[in-house]
């Protein structure tokens, strides 16, 4: 493996994604900058080798390197025209409390990490797909190589974003590792970093380490942190793009609803159908703005961008790289289903996505605790709200959330009715993983744990503050008075 190839990769998906933070001008601590310009350069950088292809250039080293390096240089112009020193804040190091859970997520970290350097991808739809088009692409010099006259009419897997293929080239070619996917770790690592930073900012720190602990010991989701597909990346970006058009909402900043819409844009690119879900959302921001008495031509205006640069990447993904990068017939519309007046099957999907993942020990396998831990919280919450309870309400974090959370758990079910290839056990389980992290944003505004965090919060304070003892006052007797001068008199002769 070349390690000074992996940190020319890290520096290059820092600086592109750097660059496009800075231009959309986004408010962020200097951490969660640097995990965040990391995370959106990975799939800015993966278009590379499409442009190489399109120069028609061979895909070689020298290539891919020289590639890698324009991108990330232009993405960062902005950068270097309004150039500031960052401003770090004091170092706050993690308490006691928080080194059991936060040491119990380094070992996941580790184990994951591992597994990507050591083992090979073993999905099916990658070996099928992504992985096959790379690595022949690699050998062949061509993204439009030999493995296109082999008959895979039984797998659709190279009808899809170019996203984990030119991944896997550049990885392969410039780390020099055999199985490239190593670039998960560069992608896992800086999001979780993010989401414990999001969840410290809402409760005390032992709640946040304790939350991020839950969240990572997902079963299938800690594993697609090394199984290479595109569910783990599409979640990572739908989450972000949902959690800055919250914050958008709540501050009122543009540049929040500016990198909400690019980062829903690179969740479409990672998969298309995301694009049917972003529309389904974008009914919140509607409601909010015409609640706020927003001109009508300001709404409309804000909506079509909100849903252009989405629809604007399933355009490029499916009109562009699929007809001009794979030289076999594609009808996208052979897929749908055909009988879409009937909705019993949009009520079996209902029935099929309770019955197998939410309350089925299939469930339980693949989500663990996580979702009867989210409706035990939701629960509490209802029954203190019921009971007018004003401190516990929900607060209006809490409330979208809870929006975002029907939008993924009524989107699936009526994806699954558009395209029946769009199956329970396997697209639907991991089109779930959407689910989760919209979950923990609600934990961490749940009523409940506000509770305890500021109980904890106060007696932390109660035990840190430095307690003042009274000196005692010793009474003194009184000092004899002065005497006063009296008139002159004469004395005696």
């Amino acid at each position: 493996m070349n390690f000074p190839g992996l940190i020319f990769m890290i520096l290059a998906h820092f600086l592109a994604g750097r660059g496009v933070l800075q231009l959309i001008k986004v408010q962020l601590t200097a951490l969660q900058t640097a995990c965040l310009s990391i995370v959106v350069g990975v799939p800015l950088i993966s278009l590379a080798p499409c442009f190489v292809q399109l120069l028609h250039i061979p895909i070689t080293f020298n290539s891919i390197f020289a590639s890698v390096a324009i991108l990330a240089l232009i993405c960062a112009i902005p950068l270097a025209i309004n150039f500031k020193r960052p401003a770090f804040g004091k170092l706050v190091l993690p308490g006691i409390y928080e080194l059991p859970f936060l040491l119990a997520c380094l070992g996941l970290v580790i184990l994951s990490v591992w597994r990507c350097y050591y083992y090979p991808p073993t999905a099916r739809d990658m070996l099928a797909g992504p992985e096959l088009l790379a690595e022949f692409a690699v050998r062949e010099k061509t993204m439009i190589s030999s493995v296109f006259t082999v008959d895979l009419h039984t797998t659709n897997n190279y009808f899809k974003s170019p996203y984990i293929t030119s991944l896997q080239i550049i990885y392969k070619l410039l780390v020099s590792h055999p199985f490239g996917q190593t670039w998960m770790s560069v992608l896992f690592i800086p999001f979780m970093i993010f989401i414990y930073t999001m969840l410290r900012e809402r409760v005390h720190p032992f709640l946040a380490s304790m939350l991020l602990f839950v969240f990572m010991t997902i079963p299938d989701l800690f594993a697609y942190s090394f199984v290479m597909l595109y569910d783990y990346s599409n979640m990572v970006f739908f989450f972000s793009g949902f959690y800055f058009l919250v914050q958008h909402l709540l501050n009122k900043r543009i540049s929040d609803f500016a990198f909400s819409v690019f980062l829903f844009g690179l969740a479409t690119y990672i998969r298309v159908e995301t694009v049917v879900l972003i529309g389904m959302l974008s009914l919140m921001p509607l409601y909010v703005f015409y609640k706020e008495k927003m001109p009508v031509k300001t709404i409309v205006i804000r909506w079509g961008i909100l849903m252009a640069v989405p629809v604007a990447c399933y355009f490029i993904c499916i009109d562009l790289f699929v007809k001009h990068f794979v030289p076999l017939p594609f009808n996208a519309s052979s897929d749908l289903n055909k009988n879409l007046g009937d909705l019993s099957y949009l009520f079996n999907r209902f029935h099929e996505m309770h019955e197998k993942l939410f309350f089925g020990d299939t469930g339980r396998v693949v989500y663990g605790y996580f979702m009867r831990f989210f409706i035990g919280l939701l629960f509490i919450d209802l029954i203190v709200l019921l009971t007018n309870m004003k401190k516990w309400a929900f607060t209006r974090e809490a409330r979208f959330a809870l929006y975002g959370i029907l939008v993924i758990y009524v989107g699936l079910p009526f994806l699954g009715y558009l395209l029946p290839l769009f199956d329970i056990m396997n697209t639907t389980k991991r089109g779930l993983f959407k689910l989760l992290p919209i979950m923990l944003l609600y934990m961490a505004n749940s009523g409940f744990l506000r509770m305890i965090s500021n109980w904890l919060k106060g007696l932390e304070e109660k035990k840190l503050s430095p307690q003042v003892k009274a000196v005692p006052v010793t009474r003194q007797a009184p000092k004899p008075a002065a005497p006063q001068a009296g008139p002159k008199t004469k004395g005696k002769r």
